[in-house]
């Protein structure tokens, strides 16, 4: 058993050593402050990695709920723009998907393999369409809400407030069944999601 706890100690720090922003992530930054964030990140990234699939779900909700929201005009251009994780971090903000595309990308980077998709929904008060993550546990109950105007992490049927829309997961398009369990395949095109995916492939956030 001891074998087995210093394996799995070694593992982590080797995991931890990767939590190194990428000099070419450091190098477009225009200021002090930009690295700031940068290198902030990296070690909550760090303290993060070790803690249970539901805390982590809550700190990373919570934390890049702290940074302040910049929404799209803030780019001077009408189009819907969708930025990196990377983008998003630099400029110190963004707007609904940015805080849900950061989490996700956060949530893997931190071993959560587990199904999640960026989820379109529609508020019900202000029917104004809006941005989460769904994150599902297990595959056979509905997914657990990650959203930049809560701090709480609740399951979909909890969140009376929102009526889900389209789910945007590995460069597909699902509708989201009122399970919240099965997802069924829809051929749409969301020019914003498709720029998004080109620019992920582009980007390398991490130095390993």
């Amino acid at each position: 058993m001891r074998k087995i706890l210093l394996l799995l100690a070694f593992c982590a720090s080797l995991f931890a050593d990767n939590y190194e922003i990428s000099p070419k992530n450091i190098n477009l930054c225009k200021n002090q402050i930009c690295r700031n964030i940068l290198n902030h990140y990296a070690d909550f990234m760090k303290k993060t990695q070790n803690e249970s699939f539901m805390r982590k779900l809550e700190l990373v909700n919570s934390y890049l709920n702290t940074i302040m929201p910049r929404y799209d005009d803030f780019y001077n251009t009408n189009v819907d723009v969708w930025s990196t994780r990377g983008e998003f971090l630099r400029r110190g903000g963004g707007d609904c998907e940015e805080y849900a595309i950061s989490k996700r990308d956060s949530l893997k980077d931190l071993g959560l393999d587990n199904q999640k998709c960026l989820l379109v929904v529609k508020e019900k008060n202000t029917k104004r369409y809006h941005m989460v993550l769904a994150v599902w546990k297990n595959l056979q109950k509905e997914p657990l809400i990650l959203d930049n105007l809560s701090f709480r992490v609740l399951p979909l049927s909890k969140r009376y407030d929102l009526v889900p829309e389209y789910c945007l997961m590995d460069g597909k398009y699902f509708k989201i069944k009122k399970d919240g369990i099965n997802l069924e395949p829809i051929n749409i095109r969301m020019q914003s999601y498709e720029n998004l995916l080109r620019k992920e492939k582009e980007e390398k956030f991490w130095k390993n």
